[in-house]
């Protein structure tokens, strides 16, 4: 069995969808009045949410250069949209 086929290929992008919305939650705390009361959680949020938000982009593209080698391509063929 392949580790390429559509069923992985759907939950690449549907993780990669969460890690961005949990990122952009992760950076919501930067807004609120709070920040200024607590600065080190809110920096250490806000670093996490950045990571995420960078990760999720990067993990697409991967993806997507992976579905350009042609074992791949082949292997995703036979998948119905």
């Amino acid at each position: 069995m392949s580790v390429i086929n559509c069923r992985n290929l759907r939950l690449t992008v549907v993780f990669a969808a969460v890690l961005f919305v949990f990122g952009f939650i992760l950076q919501t705390p930067r807004m609120l009045p709070l920040a200024n009361e607590y600065p080190v959680v809110v920096a250490l949020f806000s670093g996490a949410g950045l990571l995420a938000m960078l990760l999720s982009p990067l993990l697409m593209i991967l993806s997507a250069v992976i579905v350009l080698f042609p074992a791949a391509a082949r292997q995703l063929d036979l998948c119905r949209h």
